[in-house]
């Protein structure tokens, strides 16, 4: 039998002859191009069945199918269908490319922990936890650190004072500065880094200034600063709610050359100014402490309930900054919500700025008010409409319409079995059961001290 088969010649299949009108219905389950295929996968397209990989710095490069704008991306939806196993998952894929770095500010917790704190222990990372009161379980932030120039301190000041008090007049924004110039030269003849007490010791008992020609008294500034002494007060005084947070050295042991820094704002409540003003400090901090301008490791910036940035003006208007100059640093902004209906984006342009600098944005099942509020402010089609207020098929949990430049695709996010236990967030409200294991699963690997894998 084989003496007869092996001499045949291989068979041929005749050219099938047709027009371009008529191929397209010969052959309807043909896709477009993907993006790129260097990068990580996230999961695969809906209605193509390929896998969606996607790696913001690389859709930068030139030389990519489709340029992306900005590395900048914006996740949105509502709890429970997966924009925290997303961001997980990319981080952890990420960390196996050695010139990649994160920092995240972890808002979302239990038991007084981030939901990032799972994930930084298996990696072998200690979480930066902040609390109330200067307790010896949190850290401090200084913002007049040495590590933000002294030109951007006041700038911080000013930020930090605005979310407590409201807009300065042009008499307290004068105040406040002479306080600050004050402030450094005192610290400075002690041998030692300015905290907020120097500056709020300024205010209450100033020296007199100079306004061009015209001196301004010690009695002038002391009412001219009331509005910034009254605040800094709050964030000064011993008794006072937000003593221990802000006035003082910044705590020691805070490695900015990790690979993956994560801060724990578990215990800082949502609600009040406390979280916008660590954003108004960690921004900033961030900016000239992690981000480093001679050296070629693209770094992410991941911020949990980012409305606290875009609700605060005094905030976004230095996360948009921090943004704008994302190019130049080589960095990717994150920014998670929930939804933009609570977001008064008309008056608040640095907000709209953010949200405009995301040339990523992945959305998530909404309901059908806030998901036509979304859709009118991202143009997004029709169909992706009726997809993300579909939260049984099309946007299922896990699933998620993602706008990358001028595309719009349905994508199904995949995880492995470890990824799987290191991202559910929903331990608490699920009867525990054995996990069936799929036979899919990836290993983590502990991240070394300076930052190898």
């Amino acid at each position: 039998m084989l003496r007869m088969i092996l001499p045949q010649s291989a068979t041929r299949r005749r050219a099938v002859r047709t027009t371009t009108m008529q191929a397209c219905g010969l052959y309807p389950a043909v896709g477009a191009p993907s993006l790129d295929p260097r990068g990580v996968i996230i999961g695969r397209e809906i209605y193509s069945g390929r896998a969606w990989i996607y790696d913001p710095f690389v859709l930068y490069d030139p030389t990519a199918r489709e340029r992306l704008a900005s590395g900048h991306v914006l996740v949105l939806g509502k709890s429970g269908h997966g924009k925290s196993a997303l961001e997980k998952t990319y981080v952890l894929r990420q960390l196996r490319f050695r010139n990649r770095s994160f920092c995240v500010l972890d808002a979302q917790g239990e038991d007084g922990r981030g939901e990032w704190d799972q994930i930084a222990r298996s990696l072998g990372i200690t979480p930066i936890r902040l609390v109330y009161g200067g307790s010896k379980q949190g850290v401090r932030f200084n913002p007049l650190d040495s590590r933000i120039p002294a030109r951007h301190q006041f700038r911080v000041l000013s930020s930090m004072v605005e979310i407590l008090a409201g807009a300065l007049s042009s008499e307290a924004d004068f105040a406040l500065s002479q306080a600050h110039s004050v402030a450094l030269r005192v610290s400075a003849s002690e041998n030692r880094v300015p905290v907020l007490s120097d500056v709020h010791n300024a205010l209450t008992h100033p020296v007199a200034a100079t306004l061009g020609q015209r001196e301004i008294g010690a009695e002038d500034l002391v009412v001219w600063g009331q509005p910034a002494s009254l605040a800094l007060d709050k964030l000064c005084a011993p008794n006072r709610e937000l003593a221990g947070l802000f006035n003082g050295p910044t705590s020691e042991g805070i490695d900015l050359d990790a690979r993956l820094i994560v801060f724990d704002l578990a215990q800082l409540p949502r609600e009040g100014v406390a979280m916008p003003l660590l954003m108004a400090v960690i921004g900033p901090w961030l900016r000239f402490g992690w981000l480093k301008e001679d050296d070629d490791v693209k770094r992410t910036l991941i911020v949990e309930e980012a409305w606290h940035i875009l609700s605060h003006r005094a905030v976004a208007r230095l996360f948009e900054e921090f943004m704008r100059y994302g190019r130049r640093l080589g960095l990717s902004f994150w920014s998670i919500l929930h939804h933009l209906g609570d977001l008064l984006i008309a008056d608040a342009p640095e907000a709209a700025a953010i949200l405009k600098l995301s040339a990523t944005r992945v959305v998530y099942h909404l309901d059908q008010h806030e998901a036509e509020i979304t859709a009118d402010y991202l143009q997004l089609p029709k169909w992706a409409v009726a997809a993300i207020t579909d939260p049984a098929n099309l946007c299922a949990p896990g699933r998620a319409v993602w706008q990358v430049g001028k595309r719009v695709l349905l994508v199904e996010h995949i995880r492995s079995q470890t990824e799987i236990q290191l991202t559910n967030t929903d331990s608490r409200m699920t009867e525990k059961r054995t996990t069936v294991s799929t036979g899919f699963a990836a290993p983590v690997v502990p991240l070394r001290k300076g930052g190898g894998v």
